[in-house]
């Protein structure tokens, strides 16, 4: 989808790693640590902040030679690590606040759309006074199950039901946008996370950065001149 297809907003999806939260100093911490514990090889968190958005278990099973029946182990390791010391090794991305503002001062419902479990997302999202904004934030399972970006896409419009009529998602990742093109909505690239350049191949817009994608964002959220003047 193209820019020219936008519309009036009628909901946003954010992702979280990457895109709200700069939470990648937490998480390659605790997968280095996985990594190690499981008995793979030593990782930088250079190396790893690629591995930062996808799903933990596509991950583990890229990174070490685990077989997939040791993975629950290995994963309950990393969320064990996480919730004690990861999940505090994060920051808010400059501008984010100000764009969430924005967008919901101009009457655009927003949501989350994490392939994080949705308990830690919503445990992040209320340590950095995030969880206000959103009227629906959709992860995966406790079990890890329905972690793919169309799943918590879909999960999330299911919810947003009315508001889900003219929806944009922001990610960082390519698994943003791929997901967003599964669902057949139009993406925002946010290049201030993660993601390479390419990464952005399907989007309908791309930001520098919060402040930017506010910017561009705003004709598509807020009344047209003719609403505002009261014109029929």
């Amino acid at each position: 989808m193209t820019a020219s297809t936008l519309t009036r907003l009628s909901c946003v999806l954010f992702d979280l790693d990457g895109t709200l939260v700069d939470s990648a100093p937490g998480i390659t911490e605790c997968l280095a640590d996985t990594i190690r514990h499981s008995g793979g090889p030593s990782m930088t968190s250079e190396t790893l902040r690629r591995y930062v958005g996808p799903p933990i278990d596509e991950t583990l099973l890229a990174l070490t030679s685990l077989p997939r029946a040791d993975l629950p182990m290995a994963i309950s390791h990393y969320r064990s690590a996480y919730l004690e010391r990861g999940i505090h090794n994060s920051v808010v991305f400059p501008g984010i606040h100000a764009l969430l503002t924005m967008l919901r001062e101009c009457g655009v419902t927003l949501a989350v759309a994490t392939s994080k479990r949705e308990d830690h997302a919503l445990a992040m999202l209320k340590m950095h006074s995030l969880d206000t904004y959103f009227a629906v934030v959709s992860g995966a399972n406790i079990d890890d199950s329905g972690a793919s970006k169309p799943a918590v896409i879909a999960a999330a419009l299911a919810q947003l039901a009315g508001d889900a009529k003219a929806p944009l998602m922001i990610g960082d990742r390519s698994f943003d946008m791929a997901g967003a093109r599964a669902m057949n909505i139009p993406a925002l690239y946010a290049e201030w996370g993660y993601g390479t350049p390419e990464e952005s191949e399907g989007a309908a817009l791309s930001a520098r950065d919060p402040h930017h994608a506010s910017a561009l964002l705003h004709d598509y959220c807020a009344p047209s001149a003719r609403q505002r003047n009261g014109a029929s």
